[in-house]
């Protein structure tokens, strides 16, 4: 099993290395990283179901 602290030193330093923050919140980049990684498009991608669309 993966220790959760060598993982997190891990992250860090790579993302340090290659000067982009550890956590995303831009919405755009997530959606792509969502369907990247198999997520339909339009929803949370949360496995809710949900829809991120605006309401109409």
């Amino acid at each position: 099993m993966l220790d959760q602290r060598v993982l997190a030193e891990w992250l860090e330093a790579n993302c340090a290395a290659q000067g982009v923050p550890v956590h995303v919140t831009d919405p755009g980049v997530l959606a792509r990283v969502g369907v990247l990684m198999g997520a339909a498009p339009g929803t949370d991608g949360r496995g809710s179901g949900r829809s991120t669309a605006a309401a109409s």
